[in-house]
């Protein structure tokens, strides 16, 4: 039996790496000789550096509010893999409650990228997701100085969205604080750094797919010379994950909240579209599922042993959740 586990982080409570252990604990209590293909995921936001190799390096830069913030970053050879939530994270802001939505800054992930730059990388992988900011990447330019613009193939921005970058704040900024008038405000703002991009760098990311990711800052890099690029494919492809489910006889995924955004660039559901290529049967196990994807070989963690102690016992919930699910599956 080769069994590939490939979820992807359940926010607030389990990293990928540790949803991927809890899952295999099932499998090898139903299936003690199966062999194991295990891949955490990630799709650009938290956990993207994790999945590449996790960070041997630490700096400090500038933090969404303003505050100074270590961040771990990844240094390989000429390669270097950067995670935006490290350094203008919603986390670090306190959330959308302790988030200020218009002085939040991406000047830090400028900072860092400056960092790598300046240490010799010449392929620098950014993700992009779990942000505080709507600056339409203006702190982070501003850092960068006279780095940018990039070399063609110098940068690559990983993003779980297609969302363009003048429909960053009504679709996100409500995530990150920000009421009704906050969000028309932050979108004027938007509209004006885009013809600052365009008179700039001659390149108008108004309505150019996957530039709305954190708050804009992937359609300023994008403007300033980087690549665009889907991030859960990306990682994927880094993992040899596709081979894997190629050849598997089963593939568990899953995530904290499994919804039709899943589909729509989100590490899982990337998954998902290589078991179904390869007519492989799935399995996700998710924190809480949505009604419009319920059905066979979906389980839900907080439906299986209840909200509190998927809260209070994550690790032991999400293997539960698989024993149960796992449990409907044939050999």
């Amino acid at each position: 039996m080769r069994v590939v586990i490939a979820p992807d982080k359940f926010k607030g409570t389990l990293t990928a790496v540790e949803a991927a252990d809890a899952m295999a604990s099932a499998v090898r209590e139903r299936w003690p000789d199966a062999e194991l293909f295990v891949v955490p995921m990630a799709d650009g936001g938290d956990g993207t550096l994790d999945a590449l190799g996790g960070a041997n390096r630490h700096d400090p830069v500038t933090g969404p509010l303003g505050r100074p913030v270590d961040v771990g970053w990844r240094l390989d050879g000429d390669l270097a893999v950067i995670e935006s939530a490290a350094a203008s994270g919603l986390v670090l802001a306190g959330g959308a409650q302790g988030n200020d939505p218009w002085g939040a800054t991406s000047r830090g992930v400028g900072e860092l990228l400056a960092r790598a730059l300046d240490a010799g990388a010449t392929r620098v992988v950014v993700g992009m997701g779990g942000s505080a900011m709507t600056d339409g990447g203006r702190g982070a330019i501003e850092a960068l100085g006279d780095r940018v613009p990039f070399p063609a193939g110098r940068v690559a921005v990983l993003t779980d969205t297609t969302v363009a970058f003048v429909h960053a704040a009504r679709v996100f900024a409500p995530q990150k604080g920000a009421d009704g008038p906050m969000v028309e405000r932050l979108t004027a703002r938007l509209e004006a750094d885009a013809a600052d991009w365009a008179h700039r760098f001659g390149c108008d990311v108004r309505e150019t797919p996957r530039t709305g990711a954190a708050g804009g800052l992937s359609g300023a890099l994008f403007a300033a010379g980087a690549d665009l690029v889907d991030g859960a494919a990306f990682i994927a492809e880094a993992l040899g994950l596709a081979a894997a489910v190629a050849a598997a006889d089963l593939v568990l995924t899953g995530e904290g909240a499994f919804d039709v955004t899943t589909q729509a660039g989100k590490g899982p559901g990337h998954v998902l579209a290589l078991a179904a290529a390869h007519d492989v049967p799935t399995l996700v196990v998710a924190g809480v599922v949505a009604e419009d994807v319920r059905g066979p070989g979906v389980v839900s963690v907080a439906e299986v042993v209840g909200i509190r102690h998927s809260l209070r016992h994550p690790a032991e919930a999400v293997r539960l959740a698989a024993v149960t699910g796992l449990a409907t599956v044939r050999r």
